[in-house]
């Protein structure tokens, strides 16, 4: 990896850690500057501006979020077990990526929700993109006679999006010690018509 290539990627590191901890909107680039040690022009020559920076290191959490989420559930086996093994790295994935703070798009959406712009324009996509594959999960456990057939696997995802948003306000806001065992009851209790039947 060429040195300038290098340095982004220290850059964007730096800058999802930092985003998971206070969002989105407190990534400014001196602060981020003095963190990886660089000077703020150093810095701005290489994203030009704090949305062009904002954006970059939303790419990068989605790479670090399909790595440590998303990949994995290949070796799985298809049906309920992939859904089920997806839901619970979900849940622990920032932690799992080696960041300190809570999911960094959950509070992306906070921030930008009522605004305009590229950052929530990408958020979106990516939100959509998501909840694409949860239904597709939802599907292929309805096809392996893991969950009814008549399962609405948009109605499924809608559901399962909100236990893992309930878990990143109980967890990161409200710190409930409970949080984690809650949200694992709550996709328990989504699947409660599981076929057992091996």
């Amino acid at each position: 990896m060429a040195k300038g290539a290098r340095t982004r990627a220290t850059i964007l590191r730096a800058a999802v850690e930092t985003a998971s901890l206070g969002g989105f909107v407190g990534l400014n680039l001196q602060p981020l500057a003095d963190r990886v040690g660089m000077t703020k022009s150093g810095l701005y020559a290489h994203f030009g501006s704090k949305e062009a920076l904002q954006l970059a290191t939303l790419e990068y959490a989605t790479e670090l979020f399909q790595s440590t989420v998303v990949m994995p559930a290949k070796t799985e086996a298809a049906g309920l077990p992939r859904l089920a093994g997806i839901y619970e790295r979900w849940l622990g994935w920032p932690a799992n990526a080696g960041l300190s703070g809570q999911c960094p798009f959950f509070a992306a959406v906070v921030e930008f929700d009522d605004g305009e712009g590229p950052l929530r324009e990408r958020l979106t996509r990516l939100f959509r993109d998501f909840r694409g594959v949860i239904e597709q999960l939802a599907a292929s456990a309805m096809r392996h006679g893991h969950l009814p057939g008549s399962t609405d696997v948009a109605q499924f995802a809608h559901e399962l999006l909100a236990l893992r948003y309930a878990h990143h306000w109980a967890a990161g806001f409200m710190r409930e010690p409970a949080a984690l065992q809650r949200a694992r009851t709550g996709f328990a209790r989504l699947t409660a018509s599981v076929d057992q039947r091996p």
